[in-house]
């Protein structure tokens, strides 16, 4: 009897040791055959190794010194799942759960598309769990536009079927293994957002198509209520990644329109954090905008490493 290709799990913790064990019980849940975990410790300064490695005896653990980021973290479990031989490599962000049978939807789907590059399922909100987080995702170059698609939409899955997708999210996405070793993990030089759009555009040039799983679902926690708003640290990110994205992949004519969308865009998000009162935010993002822009080196209070503690870079 074949067995299934092999999964390897990559998981990133920081500090976060309660969520991780959720996110690997979940991966053991899987009624998927042949998968691995590797969990990515970045330098977490409470117990979680400890508590992890004694809790899961089959989770290879990787503990690096110092808090690497998400693009760099995960770029150590990638290095592993190569070593191990794995046929794909999962990407699951440790405030994220799979139903268990997740993997074996995307793994289904995937096998039968030879000219697919990697698969993403349909994520929702971990306390509303009907409610869309992702359902796909759109970029729009010459407008400076990157999106989520069905966000905040109702499950619907009747008239829901496999799509293309223009990129995937980082928080669940599963890679074919040979095309990662081709072409490479995650760009750190984004250290916080737009990596996974990156790395999709990349799967993408290199003639391979991404695809949305509606029937496979993962769950994620992120803030309904919240409603997209952000910290300044986290909008100062967003606006930098968002730049460096587009100047490496926008093209010369995409300038007019680029410069005229991207600038009414930031302007419409200003005006509504400023009624909200959010003006350090609103002067965060065009910090964001204009590092990015000049590439000039991130301040030292925007810098990763002086994050709090309990600070999720991957929530909203």
């Amino acid at each position: 009897m074949n067995r299934s290709p092999k999964v390897t799990a990559v998981v990133v913790n920081w500090n976060q040791r309660d969520l991780t064990i959720e996110c690997i019980t979940s991966l053991l849940d899987s009624d998927y055959d042949n998968l691995d975990i590797i969990l990515i410790d970045n330098g977490s300064k409470d117990d979680s190794v400890k508590v992890i490695r004694e809790s899961f005896c089959g989770v290879r653990i990787i503990s690096n010194e110092s808090n690497l980021g998400f693009a760099e973290g995960n770029n150590r479990g990638i290095a592993a799942a190569l070593d191990q031989k794995s046929d794909y490599v999962l990407f699951l962000n440790n405030d994220a759960t799979v139903a268990p049978d997740c993997i074996a939807k995307l793994v289904n789907v995937i096998e039968a598309n030879s000219d697919t590059g990697a698969v993403t399922p349909y994520i929702f909100y971990h306390d509303d769990r009907d409610l869309i987080w992702y359902g796909g995702g759109i970029v729009r170059l010459w407008r400076g536009k990157i999106a989520h698609l069905h966000l905040r939409e109702k499950q619907d899955m009747g008239s829901r079927n496999v799509q293309q997708t223009d990129y995937f999210s980082g928080c669940a996405a599963l890679v074919k293994a040979d095309l990662i070793r081709e072409i490479g993990g995650f760009d750190p030089i984004y250290g916080m957002y737009s990596e996974d759009v990156d790395l999709s555009l990349r799967i993408r040039e290199n003639g391979h198509q991404i695809l949305v799983i509606p029937k496979a679902k993962a769950y994620h926690r992120v803030s309904v209520s919240a409603g997209g708003e952000i910290s300044p640290l986290k909008a100062f990110h967003r606006g930098r990644s968002a730049v460096l994205l587009v100047k490496r992949w926008s093209k010369l004519w995409h300038l007019p329109t680029l410069i005229i969308g991207g600038f009414l865009g930031a302007i419409y998000i200003s005006l509504k954090l400023i009624l909200k009162g959010k003006i350090g935010t609103v002067s965060a993002i065009w910090q964001g905008l204009f590092v990015g822009l000049i590439g000039s080196s991130v301040p030292q209070k925007f810098q990763l490493e002086y994050m709090n503690e309990d600070f999720d870079a991957r929530t909203t």
